[in-house]
């Protein structure tokens, strides 16, 4: 019986493939590691120039911030597309791994969102998911958030 854990935020991944050792017990090997450059530095540097900005005048003098509708919009449809990548990602491992079953763990406020954008056919080995960032975890204590998980 195979088994991948996946750890996921909007900025990293990591997969881990669950291995059984007949004299220490459980063991996790790091299948695979990816920073999303996208989820990384300030957001307003990322998405306009100067100029393209929306004139907002706040407090003294003209402003050149962005109107809070379209910071807001903007900001959401960064999250969207993050937590698409994250979707594409988790299915191409557990499409190469081909694990019987699958274990996830992200924040509550990312996780359902993600899981909607996977695939029926994926989602249903998925046999634990926990609302816990564990991108930045000790590989040694991942395992333990997992414990009495089933397969």
């Amino acid at each position: 019986m195979s088994t991948i854990i996946i750890a996921a935020n909007l900025g990293h991944f990591k997969a881990y493939r669950l291995m059984e050792t007949p004299t220490r017990g459980p063991k996790l090997d790091l299948v695979e590691e990816v920073n999303f450059l996208e989820a990384h530095g300030r957001f307003v540097d990322k998405v306009t120039d100067q100029a393209g900005r929306f004139p907002v005048t706040a407090g003294a003098g003209p402003g050149t911030q962005m109107s809070p509708s379209e910071d807001l919009n903007a900001e959401q449809e960064n999250e969207r597309r993050l937590t698409k990548l994250v979707a594409e990602k988790i299915e191409e491992v557990i499409q190469r791994e081909q694990p019987e079953y699958w274990r996830f763990a992200a924040t509550s406020e990312i996780q359902q969102s993600i899981l909607r954008e996977i695939s029926p056919e994926i989602r249903e080995r998925l046999v634990r998911a926990i609302p816990a960032d564990l991108t930045k975890t000790p590989v040694g204590e991942v395992l333990e958030h997992f414990a009495g998980a089933g397969p």
